[in-house]
């Protein structure tokens, strides 16, 4: 189990957002805590969990990063040859590495390095330069370097098949060279980008009530313990009792003419609890006993364009699986276990889109006016996303790093933005949440600086109202207590401006 010093919790990217923030805390960074997350993520995904492994994984990566520009992160504090180097040795440093490690994080967990990069400049650091920006690209493209050359040495550095650890397959165009949306589906797009901001909205106002249960009743290390192994039990029946009652044994697919090698392969993984294998498929069993990925794959490459009635995945099997999954990653947030959001947020919000298609499909009588399912799981994936952690730029980049089709930039674009402006109506993003409520000492953004000044702009404010003639010096180095004794002894009067002579 990972520890929460100083009230840091076990997702990952609040603390390290924090950290780089000015918070020096040396648990979030030490080699204890490194073990802590590449063992306790092992089992937490076997468990079946609905968490994700990007979290840990910028965690893990940054613990990384902090030992290499300390020199005594992976040593107990023994000299070694990195800690000679006295120029990498201040905190300045040591958090550039951090954003560099948490960069390559992301672009080993999603196989995105430019989407890495983005996301240490929007989620991440707080101080950003032009050395941290070829740093941070210089660490993710060698992160994903290593990544294909540790995938294709068993063909000898031949072809690769993958390079990340969470795929969402292989995404081409349906009609040829025509994109698999039409424009006037924009509209369509921004619905669910707007639902998708609402969801992530609840998913948030939850997880914070859930949190404040939590801080209050489940304080010890054992009722932690029992926490956990209450989770995995609940989880562990959901999964197994809805598909058990989920009577219903869909037929497979015949007419697969035309259809890729990638979708008859993932209609070989459907699985047919209680039914006849050879002929029919559990809708509910192939979305709760697959894999993350598998599962997120058949969502978003199913063929269900709307031209005929055959459906791989009905809207009650969609909704069976969205609501309780959900809920179960809303209590899986936060406990005693490595977690990341990412996935859990990318898979449910894929079985959302795909459902928002399939009744389109069902509303337009299979005629195909609307573009396929999995276009609209893709988009919901998305909006549930950036309605969650509120991301743009660095989200849609890593999608579409992950998908490798552009015909989905604008679409994309239009969801995230519009899932991040309706959940900022009503939320602040899980990330900033989790940190405030943590009473961590993070130091927001001052966006009140234009209502103080709202009576004299700042322009027309002369030198003379904000200076004073009396400047009191300091040393370059100096006691703490003749710091303190400056202070107590030019305290500005109370009720006085900033010119009318205070320090």
């Amino acid at each position: 189990m990972c520890g929460e010093p100083n009230g840091c919790g076990c997702a990952g990217i609040p603390e390290i957002k924090c950290y780089l923030n000015g918070l020096d805390i040396p648990q979030l960074v030490s080699f204890r805590t490194l073990v802590c997350k590449a063992i306790g993520i092992v089992f937490a995904c076997a468990a079946g969990l609905p968490l994700g492994k990007e979290g840990p994984m910028v965690h893990i990566g940054a613990v990384i990063a902090a030992g290499i520009s300390q020199g005594e992160g992976f040593t107990c504090g023994v000299d070694t040859t990195f800690s000679r180097f006295q120029d990498l040795r201040n905190d300045r440093e040591k958090r550039d590495f951090v954003a560099c490690g948490a960069a390559a994080g992301v672009a080993a967990a999603f196989g995105a390095p430019i989407g890495g990069v983005l996301f240490s400049l929007e989620e991440g650091a707080s101080f950003w330069s032009t050395k941290l920006t070829w740093r941070c690209f210089f660490c993710a493209m060698t992160t994903v370097f290593f990544l294909y050359v540790f995938d294709t040495a068993h063909s000898l550095f031949g072809h690769s098949d993958t390079t990340a650890m969470f795929s969402f397959g292989e995404f081409f165009s349906l009609q040829g060279e025509e994109t698999n949306y039409s424009m006037w589906e924009l509209s369509l797009f921004l619905f669910v980008g707007c639902f998708g901001g609402f969801v992530g909205a609840c998913f948030n106002t939850i997880v914070h009530q859930i949190h404040t249960f939590r801080t209050r009743y489940v304080v010890s290390i054992y009722r932690r313990l029992l926490e956990v192994m209450a989770i995995v039990v609940l989880m562990t029946a959901t999964s197994t009792l809805l598909p058990y009652l989920w009577k219903k044994c869909t037929p497979l697919p015949v007419d697969m003419e035309g259809w890729s090698d990638q979708e008859k392969n993932l209609v070989e993984d459907l699985v047919p609890l209680y039914c006849d294998g050879e002929t029919e498929y559990n809708e509910l069993a192939s979305l709760y006993l697959a894999d993350s990925d598998r599962a997120i794959r058949q969502l978003f490459h199913f063929r269900e364009v709307g031209d005929h009635n055959v459906s791989t995945f009905s809207s009650a099997a969609l909704f069976m699986f969205f609501v309780p999954y959900l809920a179960m990653a809303c209590v899986t947030y936060g406990t005693a276990v490595p977690a990341g959001m990412f996935v859990p947020s990318l898979l449910s919000g894929a079985a959302l889109g795909r459902l928002v298609g399939h009744l389109l499909h069902k509303l337009d009588n299979a005629h195909g006016t609307f573009a396929d399912s999995g276009t609209y799981a893709l988009m919901g994936a998305a909006s549930v996303t950036s309605g969650i952690a509120r991301m743009t730029i660095s989200l849609t980049v890593m999608i579409l790093e992950a998908t490798g089709d552009m015909q989905y930039v604008l679409p994309l674009m239009l969801t995230v933005l519009s899932a991040r402006l309706v959940g900022n109506f009503f939320t602040e993003g899980l990330y900033d949440s989790h940190i405030h409520f943590k009473r961590l000492p993070f130091l927001d953004e001052d966006d009140n600086m234009p209502v103080i000044l709202a009576s004299q702009e700042l322009h027309e404010i002369s030198v003379a109202e904000i200076m004073t003639k009396r400047v009191v010096t300091m040393t370059p180095q100096m006691t703490v207590g003749d710091v303190w004794d400056i202070l107590q002894e030019h305290r500005p009067a109370s009720g006085s401006g900033g010119g009318s002579g205070g320090s």
